[in-house]
């Protein structure tokens, strides 16, 4: 009977283990979303109520197809806001793209330096690309810590 419960308890942490080296992501993923952030961000900064809505309805569909382009590659979809410890790291960077969104749209409504805006669009494409790998490797570890 122990014996049974300890191969089933080795099954389960080689099955996290597989899971963990097949969870990923592809070298373009990161940069991809830092694009769209940085797009978002700058459509807010400049455009007027049309242009903002647009930038939002083309993050959302590039953070989808991102989604199902990861889903397909790796055969899971593992929410960046439902996964445990490592989601701090996801939450942070919605955080940061958030704030400065904001900032880049008061930066566009009340001042002329328009310099701003694209300083908030770099930080947040630097904050999605570096983060996002962060959130991965914690992940990966979480995953094979069996946490």
């Amino acid at each position: 009977m122990e014996n049974d419960a300890a191969a089933q308890l080795a099954a389960i942490n080689e099955a996290r283990s597989t899971l963990a080296d097949r969870l990923v992501t592809p070298w373009w993923y990161h940069p991809v979303l830092g694009l769209a952030a940085a797009g978002f961000i700058v459509g807010y900064g400049f455009g007027n109520v049309v242009v903002r809505l647009a930038t939002a309805v083309l993050f959302v569909l590039v953070c989808l197809g991102l989604m199902r382009a990861y889903k397909r590659l790796t055969g899971v979809w593992i929410s960046g806001f439902d996964a445990g410890r490592a989601s701090r790291w996801a939450k942070t960077t919605g955080a940061i793209v958030g704030v400065t969104g904001i900032t880049a749209w008061a930066i566009g409504a009340y001042t002329d330096l328009d310099w701003l805006i694209w300083c908030a669009a770099a930080v947040a494409f630097a904050v999605t690309v570096v983060l996002g790998r962060r959130y991965d490797v914690a992940l990966r570890a979480q995953l094979r810590a069996g946490a």
